[in-house]
């Protein structure tokens, strides 16, 4: 599927024990450790049309987010950062959590994100982007559980690896609301 190389992995975690992740990156937590510093949370500032897939086995306690910013890759270039689309980042996501030791028919989904944000007939950036990830859920049998899509509205996400919540805040709104 790709090379080792892993531009699109990210990793660090700010002083909050937070990771920020960037378009087309994704984040891995292998939560089977106590320590506190070993479940970090990982967020998305200012999601708009592009979607936060959160994919996780709670019982071998391991989690993989992207941050997904275009319904569909160009398969005639090389692919750098697979995460950065839809068509793409599922696959990716679920083997690279299998490679680690979760068990497929355990892993669930919570998606987020796919705003339309500017009111414009030719933007349905967000609408593929949902279509598509929903879509290859199901191709690979995940199951989506939780979800906060569509919408005219910016979303900040924020996933707890230690526990497997999200907390979602909409752009007006003054405090984060569980998922």
């Amino acid at each position: 599927m790709t090379d080792n190389l892993n531009f699109d992995r990210f990793e660090l975690s700010n002083d909050r024990g937070e990771i920020i992740l960037p378009i087309g990156h994704y984040a891995l937590i292998n939560g089977k450790s106590d320590k506190k510093d070993e479940f970090p949370t990982i967020s998305i500032y200012g999601l708009g049309s592009c979607i936060a897939l959160i994919l996780f086995d709670e019982k071998n306690r391991l989690s993989g987010m992207s941050h997904v910013l275009l319904p569909k890759s160009n398969h005639k270039k090389i692919i750098t950062y697979p995460h950065k689309y839809a068509d793409l980042t599922v696959q990716y996501l679920i083997r690279e959590l299998m490679d680690r030791g979760a068990q497929k028919e355990l892993i669930k989904a919570i998606i987020v994100g796919g705003s339309k944000i500017f009111d414009l007939v030719n933007n349905i950036i967000g609408e593929e982007n949902i279509k598509i990830i929903m879509d290859e859920l199901d191709k690979y049998g995940i199951k989506i559980i939780k979800k906060s899509i569509g919408g005219m509205q910016g979303r900040i996400i924020k996933f707890n690896t230690r526990n497997f919540t999200v907390l979602v805040k909409l752009s007006g709104d003054n405090k984060f609301q569980e998922l």
